[in-house]
């Protein structure tokens, strides 16, 4: 069978896309290297964005299954020390945090119900015909099976085996981070904020707690490869450090079993995110935000944009090429800035405390705090 769409890799970006795709009655293979619910290892940080497109797909957080809990502020602390917090005043949508166990089943059941056909799989490569994906391959104990399409869409993911296959891994550096988050369970509720922790021996990177489900809390520290090799103490040690310097305001208890590291490729350019035959979505290329390591957003509107040229090129009105407009209009712009805010603010403490100065005029405060959390709010 030739499928119209084959989406690898069932997260936010890929469940959207075939969602999006089967929704219009095109024949869709969704695989996932698991089965589903599973975890990720995540900030699980929802920005109010997030809700607004779920409402769009049809999905209602509070009928969903998806175990969230909402917050309603969001406090960034400089290198100064100086805190700057604003507010949500929607009632109807907002910003939560959610496992992305819970998240991700969520908008997979849609796919499914949509119409996508899920299975499991193991995909290693593009299948290629001259220069043009016509397809995928798996690899099933030692046989290799080849899976046809008129289109593909890979998001699998920051190890991605079909973007490695194109452009090579992503080692440099400056184009990646790496990243640490806990669960801990708190000895008194806290407020439904996202604390954001700049510290000046951390930056550009950051480190972050927020109330999630269930009496807990959800604690991480994010660090540039780059400055992370500069330093002697690992990622452990950093969360424990935090972890210490938070008791006094939010007294918790981490679970160390939940303690879970990864890697972030990051949004640096605009370089181009399709190959004949294929689109890349969400951390498979690259559509991170440099400055917080969020991924989750961006990924929905790349595997929108992507589902919707697939539609355009299923109908012979337009090739992959015109994915690169559809996610620069998206997401180039909000990635673009946070890599520049990463680059020239975040990484020198006295301008990101004049900034942060600046920011304590009513009419600057949002924009810079929206700025410097990756349009978390």
């Amino acid at each position: 069978m030739i499928y119209d769409a084959i989406v690898i890799g069932s997260g936010p970006g890929g469940a959207v896309a075939a969602a999006t795709l089967a929704q219009q009655g095109k024949s869709v293979l969704l695989a996932d290297r698991q089965a589903f619910p599973r975890d990720k290892v995540c900030g699980d940080g929802l920005p109010i964005h997030v809700m607004l497109m779920l409402h769009e797909m049809g999905i209602d957080v509070r009928k969903a299954g998806i175990d969230y809990h909402r917050v309603t502020s969001l406090s960034i602390e400089a290198p100064s020390g100086r805190t700057l917090t604003t507010h949500e005043v929607s009632e109807d949508v907002f910003s939560m945090t959610a496992t992305r166990m819970s998240f991700d089943l969520a908008l997979h059941r849609k796919a499914i119900e949509n119409g996508a056909k899920f299975e499991m799989m193991n995909i290693t490569k593009p299948l290629m015909d001259g220069n043009r994906v016509v397809g995928v391959v798996e690899r099933r104990d030692k046989t290799l099976i080849e899976h046809e399409a008129k289109v593909v869409i890979a998001a699998d993911g920051a190890s991605s085996a079909l973007a490695r296959t194109v452009r090579g891994r992503v080692q440099d550096a400056d184009k990646t981070a790496v990243s640490i988050r806990a669960y801990g369970v708190l000895k008194k509720p806290m407020p439904p904020c996202v604390y954001f922790y700049f510290p000046r021996d951390l930056i550009p990177g950051y480190a972050w707690i927020f109330p999630s489900a269930n009496g807990r809390c959800n604690i991480g520290v994010y660090l540039h490869n780059r400055e992370y090799k500069a330093r002697t103490e690992g990622l452990e040690t950093l969360l424990k450090q935090f972890s210490e310097r938070m008791q006094a305001e939010f007294p918790h208890e981490i679970l160390s079993e939940t303690a879970q590291t990864w890697q972030l490729p990051l949004f640096t350019d605009k370089q181009v995110r399709h190959v004949p035959g294929m689109m890349f979505v969400g951390d498979a290329g690259q559509f991170v935000n440099a400055i917080t390591g969020g991924g989750i957003y961006p990924a929905m509107l790349t595997g929108r944009a992507a589902a919707q040229t697939a539609l355009e090129v299923l109908d012979g009105t337009a090739t992959e090429a015109a994915y690169e407009p559809r996610w620069q209009q998206a997401v180039g712009g909000s990635l673009g800035t946070a890599w520049l805010i990463k680059q020239y603010v975040a990484s020198n403490a006295a301008v990101f405390n004049g900034i942060f100065w600046l920011a304590t005029l009513p009419v600057l405060r949002a924009p810079v705090l929206r700025a410097m959390s990756g349009e978390h709010y």
